[in-house]
Formats: structure tokens, C-alpha cells, sequence
């Protein structure tokens, strides 16, 4: 079988072989690195790049009619794969990979499917109209007249290539200068075929290779540029395979940065705690990220966010950073970003309770030490005299210590969120509790029939507290008066008050103004409020004394209770 000589056959099978080298090079890390999209792209990329390049080296070498007609058809095994290959590169390489299943890549590839199905047979001059020899510049070459589903795969060639080259660009601009150069690799390998290929429809070759199409050729080169920007600069160990890994479903948002500290990829979720994507890509990682240097510093750090959660509360996130290494070269780094706030609040509030424990602690030892001393004394004395006045001053010191430990029990309740109140009347529990409260010097005037949602035994405790209180720091008679507020209710006597100076600390635990006071009843007050969610603050009354206040109090009408 003849054969004719000329060195666009060589340039042909070196395209063909650069392109293999690339294919079974990506086939090594693909199989290293498991299942990628934007690899397995590549490597049918540049399989398909070799074959057409390849095949049409034969086609060209070879003066036969049947020889060529079969290598040109062969070709397009090649030729029909490139488009659909590039364009889910594309969409990998641009963050999109989970836009790929084989359903969807099925879709893509329909057009030259059904091309190469009707390229064998050629149904209706459907593929092609004629083929025929000529000669161009001494060469041997085969004329086709391309039938209307070989137009169509052409138009959906150029629009795939073309859209995979815009993805690039945009994705290319939006994350910053420091991926432009990568992307210009990119765009630039997608480009030039392209271009070789519609100028060699349209007119004679710019190279001068009159029936020569050196689309394989410039497919070669793409796919050197392509390799170059995947494994020299790894702008894909960044994104997405990053992407891939850390997953956009993640609870915790994800931020994935470039070397030189960039915004390259942010999940919805951390989208949602910093911003939009749109304003974060391609910025320093320090006007994107509260804290950032804090964070590079010191990772894990624990940052308080100026944006309250959707229930008010104060939002806690834990950023931690970690850097993507490979062969000891750091490339970028992830930094995760998880929300606490529960876990912070939880941890702030066992801070609390070991506080009061520890106050408890300090209060009992004092409190409870100078008692029995006293009773120790007093007992000694007793045997000694056999003055039953004595016995009498050890057991009001009993009692008094069994009240303290009565009331720092009751305290260390009071922790506990109400969660089932009930309707309760006011006036009734008021009642219950006076009548708890022993003292003639003791004297409560109710002047409300408010019913309202409450824990009744927990209420009582208030109003008993509140009342002995009352009783124990005035010296004469006292009134105590129960009235109605706007969204509550308020305690009032006729006392000496409480100076305005010491109104910060009453409610803290172990603070009195009386000798003696165990300094556990206003906090058993404030802690009871706050249970039930209501506000609790002291003031003056209309007779001079100490007024409790309780707001945020809910109600209900008579008929309901």
C-alpha cells in the first residue's frame, strides 16, 4: 500500500505520544488518589487527544481512498470525546463536581454519541454528504462535505469548549490574582484548538498546511498545559479537590485557602457565619475570617461574633486551621469553623455552678463553725452551772444552723428551669406563705387577685423568703403589701430599706446586711425569677422601705384559673 511522505506525520505521532505520556501519568495519580472527576477527565482528555492525533497521522501518511476514509472515521473515536471531556473538566476543576454523575455526564455526551453511532453507516448522508481525494501542496489529502448532524456536532463542540473556558475565566476572576496564572494554562489550552480549528473551516491554514488540520496537534499542546496546571502549581489539591473532600454538606462551615493566604472555597455553611460567597473569594483571609491572626497563631480559638444566633443569643464559633501539605510544601489551608455556642454556654454555666459551690463552701465553713463552737461552749458551760439558760442558747443556735442548711438546700435547687407552670393565685400562695412565716411583729396586706403562671412551690419560696426578710432586718412592726404591676406583681414593707449602695449585691449568694444573715434568701429570689424567665429589681417603696419588683410575669384570667 503506498504511503506519502511529509513532516506534519511526525509532528502528528508526536502529539499522539505526549498526549499517551500525559494519560497514563494522570492514570498513576488517579489510581494513587482514588476516584476524581477533574482527574478521570483528564486522562479521557488526553486519550482522546492521542488516538486523534494518532489515527490522523495514519490518514495523512496513507494515498488510499479506503485507507483514509477508514482512518477519518477511526479518528473521530478521538475527536467526538475531546468536547465532552473538557467541558466536565471544566466544571470540575471550577468547584461543580458534585454537578457529575454518570447520568448527567450521559447527557452531556449525547450529541457526539449519536454521532459517533451514525458516523459508521452515515443513514442519509446524515454525517457526511461526499468524500472524495484531492491534492493539496503535493499531498494526498481526503475532501468531505460535511451533512447536517456533522454541523450539529460541531456547534455543540464549540459551545462546550467555549463554555468550559468561560467557567474557568469566571471562577479564574472571582477567586483573585493568585490563581490567573493557573487559569490562563487553562483557558489557554482550551482556547487555542478552538481557534485552530474554526480558522481551518473557514479559510486556509495560518501555518501554511493547506488540507492539513492541526487540531490534533494544538490538542497535544492543551494537554500539556492542562497537565502543568494540575501537577506542577496543584491548583486542584486546592480546589475542589479540597472541595470534594471536606464536603459542602459539612455541618461545620469549611474555608479553603491558597498559599498565599487567599479565599479560594467556602461551604453554605460557613457562608452563612461569614457572608456571601461572592464577597469572600479571592480576599485575604484576615478581612474575611474574625480574628485571623489569632487564629493562624494559636488554632483552635474560640471567637464571640457580633451577629446574635436567631434566639438573641451571643454566637460562640471555634475556628481551627490546618494546613495541605504534599511532599513538605504547603499549598493552602482549611479552616474549619464549628459552632459551640451550646457547648460554650453549657461550659460557662457549670463555670457558674462551681462558683456557687465554692461560695457555698466558704459560706458553710463560716457559718457553721462559729455555731457549733457556740454550742460547744455553751454545752461545756451547761454541765458546769446546770443553768438551763444555757440549753436555751444552744438550741436557738441549732435551730438557726438547721434554717441555714434549710435554705442552702433550697438554693441549690433553684438552678433548674421551670418548664411546666401552672396557673397559680397570687393572694393564695401569699396567704400560704404568711402563715409559714411566724412573728407577731409580722403584719401582710394583699391588695391583688392577679392569677398568674407560675411553679407554686417555688413562688412560695419567694414570697417566704421575701417575707422573712422583712420580719428579721427591721426592728419594729412591719407591713408587707402585695400589689399588681403592669406585667407583674411587687413586694413591698414599711422597713428601713435596703441602702442604695448595697442593692448590686443583695442577690449574691452569701451577701447580708444583718449579723448573722446567712445571706442565701434575696439569691434564692433572683434565682427562682430568673427559672421563670421573669426580672426581679429593688427599689423604694411608697412607705420608705425595701420594694421587689417582678417583671415579665405572664398571666391569666380568673375564668381560665
Amino acid at each position: 500500500m503506498p504511503w506519502q511522505s511529509t513532516p506534519y506525520v511526525l509532528v502528528l505521532f508526536l502529539a499522539a505520544t505526549t498526549s499517551f505520556v500525559w494519560a497514563c501519568y494522570g492514570s498513576l495519580v488517579l489510581r494513587r488518589e482514588g476516584r476524581r472527576w477533574y482527574l478521570g477527565s483528564f486522562v479521557v482528555l488526553c486519550l482522546a487527544g492521542a488516538v486523534w492525533a494518532g489515527v490522523y497521522a495514519v490518514s495523512l501518511a496513507a494515498t488510499g481512498f479506503e485507507v483514509k476514509f477508514f482512518a477519518y472515521k477511526l479518528l473521530h473515536l478521538g475527536a467526538a470525546l475531546v468536547p465532552p471531556a473538557w467541558l466536565c473538566f471544566a466544571i470540575a476543576y471550577t468547584g461543580r463536581e458534585r454537578w457529575l454523575t454518570w447520568r448527567r455526564v450521559l447527557v452531556v455526551a449525547a450529541v457526539p454519541l449519536v454521532f459517533l453511532c451514525a458516523l459508521p453507516t452515515n443513514p442519509g448522508s446524515l454525517v457526511l454528504i461526499d468524500a472524495h481525494l484531492s491534492v493539496a501542496s503535493s499531498l494526498v489529502v481526503l475532501d468531505t462535505t460535511l451533512g447536517p448532524l456533522y454541523h450539529l456536532f460541531l456547534a455543540y463542540s464549540y459551545t462546550a469548549v467555549a463554555a468550559g473556558a468561560l467557567l474557568i475565566t469566571w471562577y479564574v476572576t472571582e477567586t483573585g490574582t493568585s490563581r490567573r496564572r493557573e487559569g490562563a494554562l487553562l483557558v489557554g489550552g482550551a482556547l487555542v484548538p478552538l481557534a485552530l480549528n474554526a480558522l481551518g473551516l473557514v479559510g486556509p491554514s495560518p501555518f501554511g498546511a493547506v488540507g492539513v488540520n492541526l487540531t490534533p496537534v494544538s490538542i497535544a499542546v492543551s494537554t500539556v498545559c492542562f497537565g502543568l496546571a494540575i501537577f506542577r502549581y496543584r491548583v486542584l489539591d486546592v480546589v475542589p479537590v479540597a472541595w470534594d473532600v471536606v464536603l459542602s454538606q459539612m455541618s461545620d462551615g469549611v474555608v479553603v485557602l491558597d498559599a498565599d493566604e487567599r479565599v479560594v472555597e467556602l461551604n453554605p455553611t460557613a457562608e452563612a457565619i461569614l457572608g456571601t460567597r461572592a464577597d469572600a473569594l479571592g480576599r485575604d483571609a484576615s478581612a474575611v475570617l474574625p480574628q485571623y491572626e489569632r487564629v493562624a497563631a494559636e488554632s483552635p480559638v474560640l471567637v464571640t461574633l457580633e451577629e446574635a444566633d436567631a434566639e438573641g443569643r451571643e454566637r460562640i464559633v471555634q475556628f481551627a486551621r490546618s494546613p495541605l501539605t504534599r511532599g513538605g510544601e504547603t499549598y493552602g489551608w482549611v479552616v474549619l469553623l464549628q459552632d459551640v455556642s451550646a457547648i460554650e454556654r453549657e461550659r460557662r454555666d457549670a463555670e457558674r455552678r462551681n462558683v456557687r459551690l465554692d461560695e457555698f463552701a466558704t459560706v458553710v465553713a463560716h457559718d457553721l463553725r462559729n455555731p457549733l463552737a457556740l454550742i460547744a461552749g455553751y454545752a461545756d458551760l451547761a454541765e458546769e452551772t446546770g443553768d438551763p439558760r444555757h440549753f436555751e442558747t444552744i438550741r436557738t443556735t441549732a435551730a438557726r444552723s438547721n434554717a441555714f442548711l434549710e435554705e442552702l438546700l433550697t438554693l441549690s435547687r433553684q438552678g433548674e428551669t421551670v418548664t411546666d407552670p401552672q396557673p397559680v393565685r397570687l393572694a393564695d400562695v401569699v396567704e400560704t406563705a404568711s402563715a409559714a412565716v411566724p412573728g407577731a411583729s409580722l403584719h401582710v396586706d394583699v391588695e391583688t387577685d392577679a392569677v398568674v403562671l407560675a411553679d407554686e412551690n417555688r413562688l412560695r419560696q419567694v414570697l417566704d423568703n421575701l417575707l422573712r426578710n422583712a420580719r428579721d432586718h427591721n426592728d419594729a412592726a412591719t407591713v408587707v403589701r402585695v400589689g399588681d404591676l403592669p406585667d407583674g406583681f411587687y413586694v413591698e414593707d414599711d422597713g428601713r430599706g435596703i441602702p442604695v449602695a448595697s442593692r448590686e449585691n443583695v442577690f449574691d449568694s452569701g451577701f447580708s446586711t444583718r449579723d448573722g444573715g446567712s445571706g442565701f434568701g434575696l439569691s434564692i429570689v433572683r434565682d427562682v425569677a430568673t427559672a421563670h424567665g421573669w426580672s426581679v429589681r429593688i427599689t423604694t417603696g411608697t412607705a420608705g422601705g425595701a420594694r421587689f419588683e417582678f417583671t415579665g410575669v405572664d398571666r391569666v384570667d380568673d375564668d381560665a384559673a
